[in-house]
């Protein structure tokens, strides 16, 4: 069937879980609107952006149709259902166990550190966040969807001692016309950690985002002490799901028939 173009049957399945949605929401900005392609009768999102693809799906009825219009490697972010089905369509790769966490509001919890600690940043301060994320490029920690357009059309708060940024905390997307966002590229170098600073600057994104009806996040399902300051500033684990790279088509599903 051709593509979904119509914006408001789009937004009506994602609002059926805005939490696992919260990205595809994002991208029905009209700035992000026209890197899209939306595949019915359930719905899979191909986004066309950041140099390559990405592949969303709620349900897995139209995964075959959306592989069919994408440029390759894809990168995945599913539920079990749909990680299977794109492994019958394509070779499937770096499979990652991830948590969406939606926030539910404010803990009856005291922060370890007072706002003033934390500065807003902004274009001037994106080398001194690549030097922060390069610290974690030996360790695989490093935030791996940092682009510098981020920080001047999200919320990004850190904190710096002396001239050197050790912790910091933004947004992948914020989508204010959508009333949704979700939190992203929060390091902390390595020799600063322990201190409770990954937990002050994402409380600061947060209380950045107020008003916003839904914020989300991913972690790593292994990451238990990431899991744990989340969820002591108000995130709920919503759903497992998983990051991949698709890499390319099967190719028996190409070959002609003897």
């Amino acid at each position: 069937m051709p593509p979904l173009t119509d914006k408001n049957a789009i937004r009506a399945i994602l609002r059926r879980d805005p939490v696992w949605g919260v990205y595809a929401l994002g991208d029905l900005a009209p700035a992000m609107f026209a890197k899209t392609q939306w595949f019915g009768p359930d719905l899979t999102l191909v986004l066309h952006d950041f140099g390559t693809n990405i592949l969303f799906a709620m349900g897995t009825a139209s995964i075959g149709e959306a592989l069919t219009h994408v440029t390759w490697p894809v990168h995945l972010q599913v539920q079990r259902d749909a990680l299977d089905e794109v492994a019958t369509l394509a070779v499937v790769e770096r499979v990652e166990q991830m948590w969406r966490m939606g926030w539910q509001g404010h803990p009856a919890t005291h922060r370890p550190f007072s706002a003033a600690q934390t500065v807003r940043l902004g274009p001037a301060d994106v080398p001194a966040l690549q030097a922060l994320y390069a610290d974690g490029d030996a360790t695989g920690e490093a935030p791996d969807f940092f682009f510098p357009s981020m920080v001047d059309e999200g919320a990004f708060f850190g904190v710096y001692e002396g001239a050197r940024l050790v912790s910091a905390a933004g947004t992948h997307l914020l989508a204010r016309d959508e009333d949704v966002a979700a939190i992203g590229n929060v390091y902390t170098l390595r020799a600063c950690r322990g201190r409770g600073l990954g937990r002050v600057v994402t409380a600061a994104v947060v209380e950045a985002l107020a008003g916003i009806a839904t914020i989300g996040l991913n972690v790593r399902a292994h990451n238990l002490a990431a899991i744990r300051v989340y969820e002591s500033l108000g995130f709920v684990r919503h759903c497992q799901f998983y990051e991949a790279l698709a890499t390319a088509p099967l190719a028996h599903l190409y070959r002609n028939p003897i």
